[in-house]
């Protein structure tokens, strides 16, 4: 880079490059004069190289937030995919949602009093075993409701009550048939065995439709799961985006509705063999 002037060394004034003394302070410029050439050369090009640094810094930063805006545009287009293809499954119509209910029932009913009576009746075998049955029985055709007929907890708590009811009401009937006693029980600890079949039942039919929920809800958190660039990033506000970590955290605590519940059953269940 070609100079048409430089800075005297002495007085620091302006020189024209073809002079060799300094018009100002008079002194002889010969030696020093390539020297103050180079060094203004070379603080030219590093004001160049600060310029272009600028430039490549905004440029990297730019494409930075083009990267992050691509990911999460991915990340959309692909949960906007799987919303589509889970709306496009076969639904069930209310007619089938409740046919499958009351199949349910009937098959829930149905199964627990034909176990009561070969367990008890046909092989006399202790009555734990039944009790065991009365608790896995009810949670399997529970869960198998809620996942088959997509009907709301509301409907599901009221038929577990109407199973537990059902299937209390047809092993006393049974036993009152065969062993020629009363229908209803006569004494407290059997109201008392009563009750606790009836609460084993109920609550471990509602506990299958809890963790057909506990599914449903890991699923869903699978699928909306966001990376970690996503999650890093920060919001218009400057604040990070951590709502997600809340709401894993939520669902943590949501997820326990199920084990609760099964503790409770298998407490009712178990109860007369505790010994408390």
């Amino acid at each position: 880079m070609s100079h048409a002037s430089f800075n005297c060394p002495y007085c620091w004034s302006d020189v024209p490059v073809q002079a060799s003394v300094c018009s100002h302070c008079t002194r002889d410029l010969v030696l020093f004069k390539p020297l103050a050439l180079r060094v203004q050369t070379l603080a030219d090009e590093i004001e160049q190289l600060k310029v272009l640094t600028q430039q490549q810094a905004q440029a990297l930063a730019q494409l930075q937030s083009q990267d992050i805006q691509t990911v999460a545009q991915s990340y959309a287009q692909t949960h906007d995919t799987l919303q589509k293809q889970s709306s496009l499954a076969p639904m069930a119509t209310p007619d089938q949602s409740w046919l499958m209910l009351c199949s349910t029932v009937l098959l829930t009913v149905s199964s627990i009093g034909l176990c009561h009576w070969m367990l008890l009746f046909v092989y006399d075998a202790a009555p734990l075993f039944l009790r065991m049955l009365t608790i896995t029985l009810p949670a399997l055709t529970g869960y198998l409701c809620a996942r088959r007929s997509g009907l709301g907890w509301l409907v599901h708590l009221m038929t577990a009550t109407v199973v537990a009811a059902l299937s209390v009401g047809l092993m006393l009937a049974i036993t009152a048939r065969i062993d020629a006693v009363p229908l209803w029980p006569d004494n407290p600890r059997d109201w008392r065995e009563t009750l606790e079949y009836t609460a084993a039942i109920g609550l471990a039919f509602f506990t299958g439709y809890l963790v057909h929920r506990l599914i449903i809800r890991w699923q869903q958190q699978q699928r909306n799961k966001i990376s970690l660039r996503i999650l890093l990033a920060r919001d218009e506000k400057g604040q990070f985006k951590i709502t997600e970590i809340s709401n894993q955290v939520q669902s943590l605590i949501t997820a326990t509705a199920p084990l609760v519940s099964a503790s409770v059953a298998l407490y009712s269940g178990l109860k007369a063999f505790t010994g408390n």
